[in-house]
């Protein structure tokens, strides 16, 4: 069980020095209110009953009740040239902060492990169907900055040095290797993105046809029989009446491969289906059931998932009320075996946020 508590005294302590620091006084004993730097404390938590998912570490499951609370502080210093500071406890665990600067040019951020998500290339290049894409979308990088420029915007990341972590997520290989580029943008009607990570590279252009969305996307990826794979995909968007169909065709490493889907909305609710070449049909719905009540229903019928049995479909189902008159509380149930929008398990929480 994860707890994290702050007393009644440190925060009106906290408070008021933030109230402080936005009072400037002037000869003579009178004071004005000025944009002055401000301390913002937000957050959420929680308390959960979960029964986790049988696996072969753990064939007979039994249920607990946790609590859990991220609690983040934000120090802002206002201007043309910004500074902001972000300080989080996460998942029970102090973490390290984050500096963000903003400039006129651009916004950069220092941070230990988590500067802004970082990460880039994965983040920006938009590959199509199973290609593989370029880098991953980890939390790990120590610096990042991003520069917005007439409709298009560069940003990289990287790491501060060539030091590994003990028992962290960064990846393994040199600054060079994991220093991640990105761009967008768009230009006479394309719009254009890109991604570049070590040795490997990739780049998409998509544009609207006869009301269709059609995107070309290549990329080249090493391979470690120290080769480079080269990946190709094309995407067809077309809106149908009140439905959209998907198309997509790749080449990759693998092979040829293809997929489907259709989605629509019905009184509120979203609906998609879909198929592909490696014969993973997928269904999810979502929507308000009320105007407090959501639901989601993400369905695969891909192994791919954290059970032990290997006859067990892909799914994620809950439901989510959102309690009213208050700011952020909610109550759910969900069962999952994949970790995605909800946790493991099978389970019920109240959530507040603060």
């Amino acid at each position: 069980m994860k707890k994290a508590l702050l007393t009644t005294t440190a925060l009106v302590a906290l408070s008021g020095a933030a109230f402080a620091d936005s009072v400037a006084v002037r000869n003579g004993g009178t004071s004005h209110h000025t944009h002055a730097p401000t301390v913002v404390f937000h957050g959420e938590a929680n308390i959960k009953y979960n029964i986790p998912l049988t696996t072969a570490t753990v064939p007979d499951p039994v249920g607990s009740i946790m609590s859990d609370v991220d609690l983040d502080v934000t120090m802002t210093s206002p201007g043309q040239y910004t500074a902001t500071v972000s300080y989080g406890l996460e998942d029970g665990a102090i973490g390290g902060a984050t500096v963000q600067v903003g400039t006129p040019f651009a916004t950069i951020y220092v941070g230990q492990r988590d500067a802004n998500g970082g990460a880039d290339a994965s983040d920006m290049f938009s590959e199509v169907g199973d290609m593989s894409g370029i880098g991953t979308d980890e939390d790990n990088t120590d610096w990042y900055v991003k520069v917005p420029f007439g409709g298009w915007t560069v940003a990289a990341s990287g790491y501060a040095n060539d030091a590994a972590i003990t028992g962290g997520v960064r990846a393994a290989g040199l600054q060079s290797e994991n220093t991640s580029i990105g761009l967008s943008g768009s230009v006479g009607g394309l719009s254009i993105t890109a991604g570049g990570m070590g040795d490997a590279g990739g780049a998409s252009v998509s544009t609207n046809l006869m009301g269709a969305t059609v995107t070309v996307a290549a990329q080249n990826t090493p391979n470690a029989a120290g080769s480079t794979d080269q990946e190709t995909g094309l995407a067809l968007s077309i809106p149908m009446g009140g439905m959209t169909l998907s198309l997509d065709s790749t080449q990759t490493a693998t092979g040829d491969h293809w997929g489907a889907s259709a989605s629509t909305t019905i009184s509120g609710v979203t609906i998609t289906v879909g198929s592909g070449s490696n014969e993973n049909n997928t269904f999810k719905a979502s929507g308000n059931l009320t105007s407090n009540v959501s639901f989601l229903i993400d369905y695969e019928t891909s192994k791919d998932n954290l059970t032990s049995d290997a006859n067990d479909p892909t799914l994620e189902a809950g439901v989510t009320y959102s309690v009213p008159g208050t700011k952020g509380t909610s109550i759910s149930a969900s069962y999952s075996n994949d970790d995605d929008d909800f946790d493991a398990g099978t389970q019920i929480k109240m959530a507040f946020k603060f």
